[in-house]
Parts: C-alpha cells; sequence; structure tokens
C-alpha cells in the first residue's frame, strides 16, 4: 500500500514539473517572438537601407501573387502597361552624376501615385523584369539613408490591398 502511494505522489510529482515545464517553455517562446519581432521593428528604424528594404514586403516581386492566394475577394491590380510606365519612371529617374544625379522627387511621385502594396510589388516586378534587377537593390545602390526612409515612409502609409 506504502509503495501505490509512493508511485502515485511520484507521478503525481512529475507531472507537475512536466506541465510547469510546458507552461514556462510556451511562455518563453511567446517572449522571445514579441522580442523577436520588436527587435525587427527596431532594426528597420535604425538603419532603414538595409533592414528596412529587406524587410518591406511590398518590394517582393511575388507579393501580388500571395496576397491573391490568400483573400478570396477580388482585389485591384495595375495594368501591366502602367506597372511598366511606372518602372520606366522610376529607372529614368535613376541618372549619373555627370547629368545631374538622380531624381529623388520623381521616384516619390511614382509612389505616391501607387494606391497599395500590391501595386508596390507590381511595379517592382516589372522593374526586375525590364531591367533584370530588383527595386530594393537599386534603391539600396542608389538612395542615401535619408532618402529610402522617404520612401519606406511613403509605402508603410499604404494600404496591403484594395478590394474591388
Amino acid at each position: 500500500m506504502k509503495k501505490v502511494v509512493g508511485l502515485q505522489v511520484a507521478a503525481g510529482a512529475v507531472g507537475l514539473i512536466l506541465i510547469g515545464t510546458t507552461y514556462f517553455t510556451l511562455r518563453n517562446r511567446k517572449r522571445d517572438g514579441i522580442a523577436k519581432s520588436l527587435l525587427a521593428k527596431l532594426k528597420t528604424k535604425l538603419n532603414p537601407i538595409t533592414e528596412g528594404l529587406s524587410n518591406e514586403a511590398a518590394l517582393d516581386v511575388n507579393y501580388t501573387d500571395k496576397v491573391m492566394n490568400s483573400i478570396a475577394a477580388s482585389i485591384v491590380i495595375l495594368k501591366g502597361s502602367t506597372a511598366t510606365r511606372y518602372a520606366n519612371e522610376i529607372h529614368n529617374a535613376f541618372k549619373p552624376w555627370y547629368l545631374g544625379g538622380d531624381l529623388e522627387e520623381n521616384v516619390y511621385t511614382v509612389f505616391r501615385n501607387l494606391k497599395d502594396k500590391v501595386q508596390v510589388s507590381q511595379v517592382a516586378k516589372a522593374y526586375q523584369r525590364d531591367y533584370r534587377v530588383s527595386l530594393r537593390d537599386q534603391l539600396k545602390d542608389r538612395f542615401d539613408k535619408n532618402e529610402i526612409k522617404t520612401v519606406l515612409g511613403i509605402i508603410e502609409r499604404l494600404p496591403k490591398y484594395r478590394k474591388l
């Protein structure tokens, strides 16, 4: 009888230990996830050139496809010719230093004309298709920290998508 009671107490203690460690493990994972997202946001704000552009989903050429696959409703997208025209306007704004340098305001104007992040992605896709370099990399190469902050600020204010 004493053995059975002793085994039940031991099993109960082991069970409590397992439940406690599971609880603390899950709590720590949740805290780690929150800390990770907070650090990513801080890195984006502190170093917009490398972190900000890399973390901006709208500059991903596959963002439009991802949104279209995850949303059941129809969304507003640009015509292919319009996306190509915007990509050309951005490309034409990047000039060599001896021709006056980059026309940042022209790039800002293009981004301000876009209505959502899906359209930004479409322009990024057209840019990569036509010029064989990603728009994200081109912005990193041509713009300084403040100019990139301006572009990211414009994109950040845009909605993810618009429904028809």
